[in-house]
């Protein structure tokens, strides 16, 4: 890999800030994400716009909730508002006034529990519920941010981590990777080829969060005594983050195998409709002028498919070759992760800060 992660972060995302919030999808279960699927939620590593957390994710505030709730509460508030009333006129000895009240109270219960029997099993089948357990699951969903990475804004009291742009660095390029053409194109569907982007991005993060919180507690046992310890930690730990720098890089050159299919499969797009072009022009000079030398002609100015469809083959091709050389970067961060364990020192309270080395715009 002929670039460096340090000069593509420059050119890609160095002037920006890092705005993200990317989740682990193994944090919550397969019910939260179809309910945040269903709802139309944009939480993947690859969304086009910046991903907030709202309170809403973990609440049942939709359509259906609404009218089964709302209409529900509304009812038992009215049958209890003449429930009381009859019961003070009971009590009071006023009998006639007593049945009135009751009789209204029966009716608004009873069009209360008609309208729960209707609305209720449309609530406790819509596919954007999320059940009690899962409220609960959503609470502990774990999410990849720029603090999380030791990321603090501001000119003074402000800093920045490598962990933290490399990340910023991956969220970028899985966003260009979704909005290109072959991302989406059917060749790509179901292929060896695609890998999964959202678990790849959260994987990163996670190791990188990992690296982050034991540099500084490493660097919070730094003194005359445990100096040469704490130097031998830390270029062990640059050892791992190497591992997840050359994982993005991968993951860029992925993005980059991506683009030049887009290209050929514009190609091909074209090609195939100058075909039909064509035919229909034959198809019209058949009907009218009946030129027999027409159909050779037009043989020879329409851009053959084949070729775009052979290189669209071998492309494909190279993409799975990149795409396990992409997925090989995991065996070598679980070894790397092995040694980290074997060498995690005695955490310490106090972590030190890290010096705001963010290069200036």
């Amino acid at each position: 890999m002929s670039q460096s992660w340090k000069s593509l972060w420059k050119s890609e995302c160095g002037k920006s800030i890092p705005i993200y919030r990317v989740l682990v999808p193994e944090s919550v279960n397969q019910g939260v994400i179809r309910a945040w699927n269903a709802r139309g939620y944009r939480y993947t590593a690859g969304a086009p716009s910046a991903i907030m957390l709202t309170g809403g994710m973990r609440r049942n505030f939709f359509r259906s909730s609404v009218l089964f709730k709302g209409g529900t509460g509304a009812g038992a508030a009215v049958t209890a508002g003449f429930a009381a009333p009859g019961g003070l006129a009971l009590l009071s000895g006023f009998a006639d006034a007593a049945l009135t009240f009751g009789a209204f109270g029966g009716v608004t219960a009873v069009g209360t529990g008609v309208f729960a029997a209707v609305t209720g099993p449309k609530y406790l089948r819509d596919p954007k519920r999320l059940s009690r357990k899962n409220r609960r699951k959503v609470g502990q969903a774990q999410w990849i941010t720029p603090v999380a990475l030791g990321f603090l804004p501001g000119r003074k009291e402000g800093r920045d981590t490598d962990e933290q742009r490399l990340f910023h660095l991956a969220v970028t390029i899985a966003r260009k990777i979704v909005r290109t053409r072959a991302w989406t194109h059917p060749i790509l569907r179901d292929h060896v080829s695609r890998v999964d982007l959202d678990h790849a991005v959260a994987s990163i993060g996670v190791r990188l969060t990992e690296l982050v919180k034991l540099r500084e507690e490493i660097e919070s046992i730094r003194d005359a005594g445990t100096e040469k310890s704490v130097e031998t930690y830390l270029s062990k730990l640059a050892l791992a983050f190497t591992s997840m720098a050359d994982r993005v890089l991968s993951m860029h050159e992925y993005y980059e195998r991506l683009t030049e299919l887009d290209q050929q499969l514009m190609l091909l797009h074209n090609s195939e409709r100058s075909r039909e072009l064509g035919d229909r022009v034959l198809d019209v000079l058949s009907r009218t002028a009946a030129d027999d030398s027409a159909d050779w002609q037009f043989r020879e100015l329409r851009i053959d498919a084949e070729s775009q469809s052979s290189v669209i083959s071998g492309l494909v091709a190279e993409l799975e070759q990149t795409a396990d050389d992409f997925d090989d970067f995991d065996s070598r961060l679980a070894a790397a992760q092995e040694t980290l364990d074997e060498l995690e020192p005695t955490p310490s309270s106090a972590p030190s800060r890290q010096k705001d080395d963010r290069p200036s715009d």
